[in-house]
């Protein structure tokens, strides 16, 4: 197994980093408050925070704490937008018993092959926890206008209660959350393509060259002509 496919108890988890492999975080002895890029979570105990690949993220917990690095074959050919963005998950029912049966798998016999089996079922697990209809919608649909009513109506909630589900849900508001999505996908555009800016703000959901760079702007602090052309990104040539 790679070197980053492991599980651990750690005594505290302090300082900023990020690592390319997609992982687990369950606070053992008390909450915990974390930061991933700009937004600030609390997982409480009976809960997990998943942490995408590459994601940013700080904290400055002082406990007891599970951490569960996920190899990253588990997110193969899956496309679920909630798992591509910070998320907290209620622990409870199958989840709980695997996070169980990978820990005592792992004591048991650490090069494991059936430990990849349970790493992609519980995957498989979190996807189906936080496929819930609106935000699956907006991980399918971001390119074209969606409106909060919209959203409220698919999980049958009032706007008010549905702004505070979703902020519960995803740690963000349905419009910033829907920022994120559009964003990064206007970043691999960027990267990997030769369209133009404009093109892209339309295949993203933006109506308008400005509201596009506003936007990505606010998510990552540059223009996304200096994105495409900062030279630590790798372009067509």
């Amino acid at each position: 197994m790679s070197e980053h496919v492991c599980i651990q108890i750690f005594q505290e988890c302090t300082g900023e980093h990020s690592h390319p492999y997609p992982q687990i975080l369950v606070p053992l002895q008390e909450t915990m408050r974390i930061r991933a890029e700009e937004t600030e979570y609390e997982v409480k105990l009976q809960e997990l925070f998943f942490v995408p690949p590459g994601m940013n993220h700080r904290c400055n917990y002082r406990g007891r704490l599970l951490v569960l690095n996920l190899p990253l074959e588990v997110l193969d050919n899956r496309e679920v937008a909630a798992l591509c963005y910070p998320t907290v998950v209620s622990m409870h029912g199958q989840i709980t018993q695997l996070v169980e049966l990978i820990q005592s798998e792992l004591r048991q016999n650490p090069d494991s092959k059936s430990v990849r089996h349970l790493y992609s079922y519980l995957y498989s697990k979190l996807c189906e926890n936080c496929a819930a209809p609106s935000i699956r919608y907006i991980g399918e649909h971001y390119d074209l206008p969606i409106t909060v009513n919209q959203l409220a109506e698919m999980e049958s909630y009032n706007v008010t209660y549905y702004n505070d589900w979703f902020k519960q849900q995803t740690g963000c508001s349905p419009s910033l959350y829907l920022r994120h999505i559009r964003v990064n996908r206007a970043k691999d555009l960027l990267v990997e393509t030769n369209f133009s800016v404009m093109e892209i703000a339309v295949m993203v959901g933006y109506s308008s060259n400005s509201t596009f760079t506003r936007a990505f702007h606010s998510i990552t602090g540059m223009t996304p002509k200096a994105y495409r052309e900062c030279p630590c990104f790798k372009r067509l040539g």
